[in-house]
């Protein structure tokens, strides 16, 4: 099964000085969101839900994907979001006029088709800037090129856009591997993983193997071709039998503010790595397909972004 899948680049440029959270996912989320509903909704004083116009509209399609009720009542269920932004590095602090910011979306299935959109969005976001202080025009910049697979799609210079050459796409690979018995898994965000409604605080590999195979299953169901017909229970069974001889899993205390909800909300999760030890070579299609849309929760704003390498079996 295959969806398509893209990976765009936006590079940036400050116009103005810019004041940065640490983290900056949740602001580039938050901003993105409402560039885009400014620009794509008709109907103003609308509620998503009740819209219809939502399939026909880039802000409802992209980010209203929660569980509504049709005219005649059909619940229709929730759908993971389309996309995974990726903040990029060093976008923390305060930044200079002529500063760079770079920052990635993957987009996943119709999104794709709606990158006019996105790119519009984001060049709103530049004239009305992100990070503190945008009443006082700060945080301004100019999108100067966006990039796919190393080629321009579109250049802020002509402000043409163009499709890309080589479409990209995900899927979940044909278990191939043989002999691989060592791994080592990196949290490069914070991954929030519940567990009987509770954040989990470790990192056993049968739970990491879970977080993949649900992310897996409900991408598949929404944008492929279905859920795929993997041995879930017996995947578990036998990433149980797997080993951690060495854990350096932390937690990482992190907040965004909500404008909505007017405080502020967690995104605290697990952070650090693990080696796990045993039969791994069963679980490696999970994992390369899993790097690429990161897992568990809040995954639009970047958490849960996770690199497997493999490790040689003398490095334990």
């Amino acid at each position: 099964m295959t969806i398509k899948a893209q990976t765009y680049t936006f590079t940036c440029r400050f116009t103005s000085e810019a004041r940065l959270p640490g983290y900056l996912g949740s602001t580039l989320r938050g901003a993105l969101g409402w560039a885009l509903k400014k620009t794509s909704c008709a109907l103003r004083r609308q509620q998503c839900a009740d819209c219809l116009l939502r399939e026909q509209c880039a802000y409802a399609w992209i980010f209203e994907t929660e569980r509504y009720r049709t005219g005649d009542g059909r619940a229709v269920n929730a759908r993971p979001h389309p996309f995974v932004l990726q903040p990029g590095e060093n976008t923390a602090g305060g930044k200079k006029a002529g500063d760079k910011l770079v920052f990635s979306l993957l987009l996943l299935d119709r999104a794709n088709e709606l990158l006019p959109q996105i790119v519009y969005a984001v060049r709103l976001m530049g004239e009305s800037g992100i990070g503190a202080g945008r009443r006082h025009t700060m945080g301004r910049f100019t999108l100067e090129q966006v990039t796919a697979s190393g080629q321009s799609v579109y250049s802020g210079k002509n402000r043409v856009l163009r499709t890309p050459e080589t479409p990209g796409c995900i899927q979940l690979t044909r278990h191939d591997d043989t002999d691989i018995s060592l791994i080592k898994v990196e949290l490069l965000t914070p991954l929030r993983l519940k567990q009987n409604n509770r954040l989990n605080l470790r990192l056993p590999f049968h739970v990491l193997v879970r977080a993949c195979l649900r992310r897996i299953a409900s991408l598949e169901e929404a944008y492929g071709g279905g859920e795929p017909p993997l041995d879930y229970r017996g995947l578990v069974n036998r990433a149980k039998q797997v080993r951690t001889p060495k854990e350096n899993i932390h937690w990482q205390p992190l907040f965004r503010w909500s404008n909505r909800q007017k405080q502020k909300i967690s995104l605290a999760g697990l952070a650090g790595s693990a080696l796990y030890q045993g039969d791994l070579a069963e679980f490696m299609p999970l994992f390369r397909y899993c790097q690429q849309v990161n897992i568990g929760k809040q995954t639009v704003f970047g958490l849960g972004k996770i690199e497997v390498m493999e490790q040689a079996s003398q490095q334990t």
